[in-house]
């Protein structure tokens, strides 16, 4: 584990800030390697093993170690005041994103072939939902690289059509920028049954205080929060927000919801 004494040497100056801001001037295409390492504390490779080189430090360096080790969270561009997609680098290849399959309805849920494609098939039918499946987002968070911008403007195009698009997965819902479906289930008129610590998926931070204010309508007496990446560490008195645990062996809340509807 990384000592707290190594991240709290490691503080954002006015003057860190301005450098960074001049980079884009003089064509900087990894400002990573130029940073003393201001997002260190949010990695959850470094934190866990106090490696530098399994670091996003490390990783703008050594982008085969990166496409392998790196969890592709994505909570160092979170962190970085440029907010550099360091994870998009890893790949020269740009990602893209194929149409699988397609129902139409006035709310559309969008899930990947490789992810969510059967809970997402289910949801649907019991929600009375449209369903957009796609293929390559699990690509994109497993190995790293840009997302094609050609493709993602192809499946926003399908969506257009629809009333509300909804990602099941917090993969879908950061590569696409759509909301994640835990928002809307609410308004749904669905309910669960739990009482226990939740797991806030680390793509979703942005959205956290309404997560768990939609958590709360939904029935979930929240007792404590859970940020460990579902890559590293699993628990099994945890509820998981992300379909990515359930493949992993997880509590899922689609799973509460579903038992909830009749559904096993």
């Amino acid at each position: 584990m990384v000592s707290l004494t190594t991240l709290k040497a490691i503080k954002l100056t006015p003057g860190l800030v301005a450098r960074f801001l001049v980079l884009p001037i003089h064509k900087v295409k990894n400002p990573c390697i130029y940073c003393p390492g201001i997002c260190l504390a949010s990695c959850p490779t470094f934190v866990n093993t106090g490696n530098m080189v399994l670091s996003p430090l490390g990783y703008a360096r050594f982008p085969n170690l990166a496409r392998e080790k790196c969890l592709k969270c994505w909570l160092c561009v979170y962190e970085c005041p440029v907010e550099f997609p360091l994870p998009d680098t890893f790949n020269k290849e740009p990602v893209v994103l194929e149409e699988v399959s397609y129902k139409p309805g006035g709310i559309i849920l969008v899930a990947d072939q490789d992810i969510d494609a059967e809970l997402a098939s289910i949801l649907s039918d019991k929600l009375g939902t449209g369903l957009l499946v796609i293929r390559g987002i699990k690509n994109r968070y497993t190995h790293g690289g840009p997302i094609d911008e050609k493709s993602v403007k192809k499946i926003k195009k399908r969506l257009a059509k629809a009333e509300l698009a909804l990602a099941v997965s917090p993969e879908t819902a950061h590569t696409l920028n759509i909301n994640p479906l835990i928002l809307k289930l609410p308004a749904l008129g669905v309910k669960v049954s739990y009482a226990g610590p939740v797991h806030i998926p680390c793509l979703l931070r942005k959205y956290k205080d309404e997560l768990l204010d939609a958590l709360e309508k939904l029935g979930v007496a929240l007792t404590s929060i859970n940020e460990e990446c579902v890559k590293l560490s699993m628990k099994k008195d945890v509820l998981y927000l992300c379909p990515e645990a359930k493949n992993r062996g997880g509590k899922v809340v689609y799973d509460l919801l579903l038992s909830s509807m009749g559904t096993h």
